[in-house]
């Protein structure tokens, strides 16, 4: 094939990424999944409105590492490594594994950038595996990335979209993983929601 019919059947033949579905729909929060290409692992989206509140007052929860444990469901020890400003960190933190699957960890580099009127941010994830020494006692998560989007209306609601693929590592069921990603955001994003509220 000539490199002129193959750029021509790039434009004609859009490119199409496997269709969200959702998984579950309860409490105002919305869960899809999809398959991703080479993995056995499904990527997550979470979605969910949270009212009377602000774009600032949201990011101060997912910003505030040190209290993971009351955000992400399974979460122990959270650890930050590195700080530099509000808006960036490096942290560690460990996932709790239902018996009999071996303990998770990770480390993370988050990011977050917000426009100049302050009523959208991306708050971005990467893991950095290498960051510290492996744990004999815990698969370290070494594949994955996702990101925080939200977005604040005029009336202080703010629109937040959860997503993220990752690879668990170690031998574990695909069944059980894919178990994870509807619980896991649904979870979040209803105990994200909770903090706001007794704020």
């Amino acid at each position: 094939m000539s490199k002129f019919l193959f750029l021509i059947l790039l434009v004609v033949i859009p490119f199409t990424e496997p269709e969200w579905k959702l998984k579950k729909e309860k409490d105002g929060i919305d869960v899809y999944t999809r398959s991703i290409e080479g993995s056995s692992f499904d990527e997550f989206r979470g979605i969910t409105t949270i009212e009377k509140s602000s774009l600032a007052d949201v990011m101060a929860v997912i910003l505030d590492v040190k209290n993971y444990e009351s955000l992400f469901p399974d979460c122990m020890n959270p650890k930050v490594l590195k700080q530099d400003g509000k808006y960036y960190d490096i942290h560690h933190i460990q996932v709790k594994a239902p018996w009999p699957v071996k303990n998770r960890d990770t480390v993370y580099e988050q990011k977050a950038v917000v426009d100049e009127n302050g009523k959208h941010a991306i708050i971005s994830l990467k893991p950095l595996p290498d960051y510290i020494p492996e744990d004999k006692d815990f698969v370290r998560i070494r594949e994955g990335s996702g990101f925080w989007e939200l977005a604040e209306d005029d009336i202080n609601n703010v629109k937040v979209t959860y997503q993220f693929h990752g690879e668990p590592g170690g031998d574990i069921p695909a069944w059980l993983a894919n178990s994870f990603v509807v619980t896991q955001p649904f979870q979040t994003l209803k105990n994200l929601k909770s903090r706001l509220k007794s704020k």
